[in-house]
């Protein structure tokens, strides 16, 4: 069957494409790029790699004299692209495998299940290609959202609450490590994340803020839900409320400060709860009875009660040497600085999440698991390529960039 299939793809696109019917009229082809009108000036062969096997077609070429431009219309009917020696419908198996595999996987992959034979090369270069060109059709929504304050394409807009959870994660680069940004938004109801959409690139937080704001934007962020203001004089719009969850980095709370409009800010109540085991270690020991009593005394009063209650017992306590003083004093600054982000009772109360499991699981099943592999050492461009392909994917996003 696999030896049959080139022939008769073959057959299927010559029999039902008109213009590779050596019969048909010899009609006069507008020139793309200068528009004249120009006669076909011969026919030439293609061999093109498809998901069935090498194809070999006979198109009509046309040669413009005015800007010295060459095309054959039945490369645009077929999809083919300028030089390109691949399918379109290969051309998305070897992008869509390269995203999620490695590249000498992935063409293995390949030629067991259909028997394409690819080097690990061309699967590199087609998917960082699509990669390179979603990520500059990225860019420009971003900059559209900057430029207008609306969403750069018609939204998608997450279902009950707009959450948005943000996260790093550590990939090694062929210099150094460095961290990666992620970003996550979804809809939430009872406290679930439900149809998440992701972001994620190698940038400080000034460059990723725009970047989560966009996503942010397609999923509903800046939707105008209300008008303040009378029926005379200026009116603001009032966007719909986000929920914005993390780990405590400064951060993302300045992040959020400068690209969301009305928000409820929580900190991920299983960050919150390893600094009061941290500080139950410094002051009576690690993995003492007396440490796993009062950390969980601790734990459970903070999410009783919140920062509120956890700051009243912090403040009767003496620590007995200068190092778990100085633990106690840093931990009170950390939970006084983040009370207001630490209501866990009226959070749970209103159905929202307390905590950042959804964006730390992206970590892993978008980043770690296709970029931290054994070995692996990743360019900027690479990396980014990837990286855009597998939020794409993950996202439910169609892998088509701006023309």
């Amino acid at each position: 069957m696999r030896e049959a299939l080139p022939d008769l793809l073959t057959a299927v696109l010559q029999a039902s494409t008109a213009s590779l019917n050596a019969q048909q009229p010899r009609l006069r082809e507008r020139c793309p790029r200068c528009a004249a009108r120009v006669q076909r000036q011969s026919w030439r062969t293609r061999r093109v790699e498809s998901i069935c096997g090498p194809v070999r077609i006979e198109r009509p070429w046309y040669a413009c004299r005015g800007c010295a431009h060459g095309w054959s219309p039945a490369d645009r009917v077929l999809g083919l692209a300028q030089r390109g020696r691949v399918s379109a419908g290969l051309d998305e198996w070897l992008v869509r495998l390269g995203a999620a595999t490695t590249f000498r996987d992935a063409a293995s992959l390949l030629q067991l299940l259909t028997g394409r034979a690819m080097v690990a090369e061309s699967v590199r270069r087609h998917a960082e290609a699509r990669g390179t060109a979603l990520a500059a059709t990225q860019a420009a929504a971003i900059h559209r959202v900057e430029e207008t304050g609306q969403a750069a394409e018609g939204p998608v807009e997450a279902p009950g609450v707009l959450l948005v959870e943000a996260d790093g994660v550590q990939v090694r680069y062929t210099d150094a490590w460095h961290e990666v940004k992620i970003g996550l938004a979804a809809g939430c109801r009872a406290g679930e994340a439900i149809a998440p959409s992701y972001v994620a690139a190698r940038e400080g937080p000034a460059a990723f803020g725009p970047r989560l704001l966009a996503e942010a934007a397609r999923r509903g962020a800046l939707a105008v839900v209300g008008w303040q203001g009378g029926l005379w004089g200026t009116s603001l719009a009032v966007l719909r409320p986000v929920v914005v969850l993390g780990d405590g980095a400064p951060w993302i709370w300045n992040l959020a400060a400068d690209h969301f409009g009305a928000r409820t800010e929580i900190v991920d109540f299983y960050h919150a709860s390893e600094h009061v085991w941290a500080l139950a270690t410094a002051l009576y020991g690690p993995e003492t009875p007396t440490t796993r009593h009062w950390a969980r005394a601790q734990t459970g009063r903070l999410s009783e009660r919140g920062a509120d209650g956890l700051l009243e017992e912090l403040g009767r306590l003496r620590a007995a040497t200068p190092e778990a003083a100085e633990s106690l004093r840093r931990e009170r600054g950390y939970f006084r600085t983040n009370a207001a982000r630490m209501n866990y009772p009226a959070y749970r109360a209103q159905g929202l999440p307390i905590g950042s499991g959804p964006v730390e699981s992206a970590g892993k099943h978008l980043v770690q698991h296709r970029l931290k592999r054994p070995g692996a050492r990743w360019s900027q461009a690479g990396a980014m390529a990837v990286l855009t392909l597998r939020t794409y994917l993950a996202s439910n996003r169609p892998l088509v960039p701006a023309a």
